[in-house]
C-alpha cells in the first residue's frame, strides 16, 4: 500500500482546527528532527486553520491541546526496529497497542505515557484525532546538526504533512 493510501486509512478530517506540534532537543543531533520539521513548516504560508507549535521537550503540552484542536499531528524522533530515516505514521491509539515497538525521544513525560493518561482521563476516541509522524533516527549525541539521512527525512516529512494533511485540496483525511 502506498504511503498516501496508508494515510487515508488513518484519519478523517473534520475541516476545523489542526495543530502540528513538534518535539525534540536541538542540542542532541537527530533528536531535534521534530523541531527542524516545525521550523520548516513555520516558514511556509499555511492555511489559517493550522497552528504550528514548537514544544521542545514539553510532552505535557498535549493535555492543553487535546480539547482545542480537531486533529493533532505530533512530529518527533522515534527509535524502533525500522530502518533509519523511515517515516512512521500511526494514530495514538495504535501506538498504545503496540507500545513495545517504539521509543520516542526523551521528554518531560514520555509520549506513550501521555497517550495512556489521555485515554484514561478522556476516551479512546480522542486518541484517534492524534496522528504521530515519527522519524526513525540514527543517533542521539551532543550536536547541533542532524545526520545526513535525517536531513533528507525532514524535507520528506514536511512534504507529507503539507500535501496530505494541511493543503486546502488534501482529501486524505476526508476519505476515511
Amino acid at each position: 500500500m502506498a504511503l498516501s493510501g496508508a494515510i487515508s486509512k488513518l484519519f478523517f478530517f473534520s475541516g476545523k482546527m489542526i495543530c502540528v506540534v513538534g518535539f525534540g532537543n536541538l542540542l542532541l543531533g537527530d533528536d531535534g528532527v521534530g523541531i527542524r520539521i516545525i521550523q520548516r513548516l513555520k516558514m511556509m504560508n499555511l492555511p489559517n486553520y493550522v497552528d504550528i507549535i514548537d514544544a521542545g521537550a514539553y510532552g505535557a503540552i498535549l493535555f492543553s491541546l487535546i480539547e482545542k484542536y480537531d486533529k493533532i499531528i505530533v512530529v518527533d524522533a522515534v527509535r524502533s526496529n525500522h530502518e533509519v530515516e523511515r517515516i512512521i505514521l500511526m494514530k495514538a491509539s495504535q501506538m498504545i497497542k503496540e507500545r513495545e515497538k517504539y521509543y520516542f525521544s526523551g521528554h518531560d513525560l514520555n509520549l506513550l505515557d501521555i497517550f495512556s493518561m489521555i485515554k484514561s482521563v478522556y476516551s479512546d476516541d480522542l486518541l484517534d484525532k492524534i496522528c504521530i509522524l515519527g522519524v526513525r533516527i540514527q543517533k542521539i549525541e551532543e550536536s547541533l546538526e542532524l545526520s545526513d539521512k535525517i536531513v533528507r527525512s525532514v524535507e520528506r516529512a514536511v512534504n507529507l504533512i503539507t500535501s496530505n494533511f494541511l493543503s486546502d485540496g488534501g482529501e486524505l483525511w476526508k476519505n476515511h
